[in-house]
């Protein structure tokens, strides 16, 4: 935490107005921002870890005006639970966060089950697949992720996220993220 804090500070210090941010949690976010993302290569990265909470609580001490997370989503589906550190040790409910939004948008009880069970987020984004569910199931997740980064954030910046799989490729962004990219681009 004290290098993720350094970090952020450090890029706080070097950023004009206004104050943006990217976060990624590891070096696959970081990989799929150099890859898919190059455009943004001028605005400031710091890989946070499991520590998503931690590092937006930074983020808003040193008065950032906006953050952007890009994160495989294995990672990032915990979000749309509330769940801030998203280490296995402190939670790991994907699955379960799979499963139901995939209840919530008409999955049958099979689909379910199958969703539950599964060993990778890539695998639940197989079994989506097949079921014809992946692009509501996706979006039910992604304005979850949006609902519980505005409570963190508490209006001190604006925040969003980026979704992504190393088998599958972009899987989508919030609604605020896509803003924030298309500001960005000006």
């Amino acid at each position: 935490l004290d290098t993720v804090q350094l970090e952020i500070h450090q890029a706080a210090l070097r950023e004009q107005s206004p104050k943006r941010l990217i976060l990624a949690p590891g070096n696959y976010g970081l990989d799929y921002l150099a890859q898919n993302l190059p455009e943004y290569s001028n605005i400031p990265v710091v890989k946070c870890s499991n520590f998503m909470g931690d590092a937006l609580d930074m983020a808003a001490a040193e008065q950032f005006a906006e953050v952007l997370l890009v994160g495989h989503i294995g990672k990032l589906v915990k979000l749309a639970g509330g769940i801030m550190n998203t280490h296995s040790h402190t939670a790991d409910c994907r699955t379960e966060l799979f499963c139901t939004h995939a209840a919530l948008c008409g999955a049958d009880r099979e689909v379910c089950t199958a969703l539950y069970n599964a060993a990778t987020t890539d695998a639940c984004l197989e079994i989506l697949d097949t079921a014809g569910l992946r692009k509501p199931v996706l979006q039910s997740l992604l304005a979850a992720i949006q609902l519980h980064l505005d409570r963190r954030a508490g209006g001190a910046f604006r925040v969003g996220a980026v979704l992504f799989s190393n088998q599958h490729g972009p899987l989508g962004q919030t609604e605020t993220a896509a803003r924030l990219l298309d500001e960005w681009k000006e």
